[in-house]
C-alpha cells in the first residue's frame, strides 16, 4: 500500500521519484497567480505576533524562464506552449499591466510541471486542475496543448457561498476544475457520486412514463451530478478547518476521487497543502502520494493522517525530504532553524505559526499555536496551547519566559519542544502549575522532545486536543 509524503518542488520530486505511467489520478490545487501572500493565520489579542507566510502567489519573469521559453520554441512538439506564454507576455504589456510578466512566469511554471504530470499519468488516468477565473482561460489552453483538446472532458464549476459580497460586480463564488483524461479508456464512476433527488422532484416520487408506455423508476442512489457542484466551503467554526489558507473541503476531494478512481488506485496531489486529497484517498481505500514544498505541510499532513486513521503505524507513511531520524532533525536545525521550526510545528499539530524568517524576538516567545477542545462542566470550550521550538540550547530563562508568554496570551498551556539532551533544563525550570478539564489535570508547562515526536508519543493534553485536524476522525 503506497502512502508517501515528499517535501520539495513537485517538478524535482516527480522527475526523481515517480515512474512513467504509474499514477491513476492526479489532482492539483496550485497557486492561482493571485498576486497575494498567504499566511498561516491566527488573530490573537497580542497584535505584535506576526503570522508566518504559508506561500507567495506572486511571480516574476527570470532569465531561467527566458531559457525555458527558447527551448519550448525550438521543439515542434512544444511550440504551441511557447505561443501561449508569448501571448501572455503581450497581454501584460498593455494597460496597467505594462512592464510586468507575472502571468507569463506563472504559466511557464505550470507548463514545466504539467508536462511531467502527463508523463507519470497512466493511459487510463485522469487529471483535475483546480483553478479560479484569474488564469483558468490560459490554463485551459495549456492543458489542451499538453493533454490534447480531444481529451478534455469537463470544466467543473465548484460553487460555494459565504464571505463578503461585492457592490461593484457579481460576487465571485466559484472555482474551476479542468478535467482531462489520457485516452478514451478512463475511469468514470458516475453512479458512485449520485446525489439525492430534490424534494420537489416528481420523478423522485413516482418515476416517469415514456410515450411508449415504459415506466422509468428513480435510481435509489439518487440523481447523477452535473458539472456544477454545490459544495460548501469550510466555515470558520468547522471541526474540519485546520487554519491552512487554501484548505479545500473533504467532500470536494471525495467526489473527485470516487468519480475518477477505483479502490486500490494510486492518487497523486502535487501541491498537497494541508493534505485534504490524501485524507480523502485514505478514507476511500486508495493509495496516495502527496508533494508539497513546505516542511510545515509535511509535518501537518502526517500528523493529520495519523490522527484520523489510528490503525496506521508510524512507518506506514513513507516520508522523504522531511526529518525521519534524530540525526536528520539535528541537521535541519543546524542548516535552517526556521525550516526546522516549521517542520516541528506541522508535525506536532499546530494550526498556525508566528515569526518571520530572520527576525529575532518578534514572536514574543511563540513559534506555533495549537487549538483544542476542552470539556469543562460538560461544555466544550475552545482553548489554545503555545508552542516554542528550540533546535539548540535551552536556557532556564527561556523556559521561564514561556510561562510568562502563556499568561500574557491567556493560553492554557505551553510546550517547549527540543532535543532530548535539553529536556533536563525544561523539567528543572518549568512551572509546576496545572490546569484541568472534566477528566484530568495537566501541566501548564511541559517539555516534548524531538525523539518523542519522531516516535509519535502523545502530548499530555486532553483527548480531543488539536480538534481541527481534518474531521471525520476514525478514533
Amino acid at each position: 500500500m503506497m502512502r508517501a509524503l515528499y517535501t520539495g518542488d513537485c517538478l524535482d520530486i516527480m522527475d526523481e521519484h515517480i515512474s512513467d505511467s504509474s499514477i491513476d489520478l492526479i489532482y492539483l490545487d496550485p497557486p492561482f497567480n493571485s498576486n497575494s501572500y498567504y499566511n498561516l493565520p491566527f488573530k490573537r489579542k497580542d497584535k505584535s505576533l506576526k503570522p508566518v507566510e504559508a506561500f507567495k502567489d506572486t511571480w516574476t519573469w527570470t532569465e531561467q524562464d527566458a531559457g525555458n521559453l527558447q527551448r519550448l520554441e525550438k521543439n515542434p512538439l512544444t511550440r504551441s506552449l511557447a505561443t501561449i506564454v508569448k501571448f501572455a507576455q503581450e497581454v501584460e504589456q498593455t494597460g496597467r499591466a505594462k512592464g510586468k510578466s507575472s502571468l507569463a512566469a506563472y504559466l511557464m511554471n505550470m507548463i514545466l510541471r504539467l508536462r511531467v504530470m502527463r508523463r507519470v499519468l497512466k493511459d487510463t488516468g485522469s487529471i483535475y486542475l483546480h483553478c479560479d477565473p484569474t488564469a483558468s482561460h490560459y490554463l485551459k489552453l495549456v492543458m489542451d496543448a499538453i493533454f490534447g483538446r480531444k481529451n478534455f472532458r469537463n470544466e467543473v464549476i465548484w460553487h460555494y457561498t459565504g464571505g463578503g459580497r461585492s457592490k461593484t460586480y457579481f460576487s465571485r463564488k466559484h472555482d474551476i476544475l479542468l478535467l482531462y483524461v489520457m485516452s478514451n479508456n478512463y475511469t468514470f464512476n458516475i453512479d458512485d457520486i449520485r446525489v439525492p433527488y430534490k424534494e420537489t422532484s416528481g420523478y423522485a416520487k413516482s418515476g416517469i412514463t415514456s410515450k411508449a408506455g415504459k415506466h422509468y423508476k428513480p435510481n435509489p442512489k439518487g440523481t447523477p451530478v452535473d458539472d456544477v457542484w454545490d459544495i460548501p466551503i469550510i466555515n470558520p467554526l468547522s471541526k474540519e478547518r485546520l487554519g491552512y489558507p487554501t484548505q479545500k473541503p473533504l467532500a470536494l476531494l471525495e467526489r473527485v476521487i470516487k468519480a475518477s478512481s477505483n479502490p486500490g488506485d494510486l492518487v497523486l496531489d502535487t501541491f498537497c497543502g494541508c493534505g485534504t486529497t490524501v485524507h480523502a484517498a485514505e478514507s476511500l481505500n486508495r493509495q496516495w502520494i502527496g508533494i508539497d514544498i513546505s516542511p510545515f505541510s509535511a509535518g501537518l499532513i502526517r500528523e493529520r493522517i495519523r490522527h484520523n486513521f489510528q490503525y496506521l503505524n508510524p512507518d506506514d507513511i513513507y516520508m522523504w525530504g522531511a526529518p525521519a531520524t534524530v540525526e536528520e532533525a539535528r541537521q535541519l536545525a543546524s542548516d535552517n532553524p526556521f525550516e526546522f521550526e516549521k517542520w516541528v510545528c506541522g508535525a506536532i499539530g499546530a494550526n498556525g505559526m508566528y515569526k518571520n524568517p530572520g527576525e529575532r524576538g518578534a514572536d514574543g516567545g511563540v513559534d506555533g499555536v495549537m487549538e483544542m477542545d476542552v470539556i469543562r462542566k460538560g461544555k466544550v470550550h475552545e482553548e489554545y496551547v503555545i508552542i516554542q521550538v528550540k533546535g539548540g540550547n535551552v536556557t532556564p530563562d527561556s523556559v521561564k519566559a514561556l510561562s510568562e508568554t502563556v499568561r500574557r496570551l491567556e493560553a492554557v498551556a505551553g510546550i517547549m519542544v527540543c532535543f532530548d539532551r535539553q529536556m533536563g533544563t525544561v523539567e528543572n525550570q518549568r512551572s509546576r502549575e496545572t490546569w484541568s478539564d472534566d477528566y484530568e489535570t495537566y501541566p501548564i508547562i511541559q517539555g516534548y522532545s524531538i525523539e518523542d515526536l519522531l516516535q509519535d508519543k502523545p502530548l499530555k493534553l486532553p483527548p480531543r486536543y488539536g480538534k481541527r485536524r481534518g474531521a471525520r476522525m476514525s478514533g
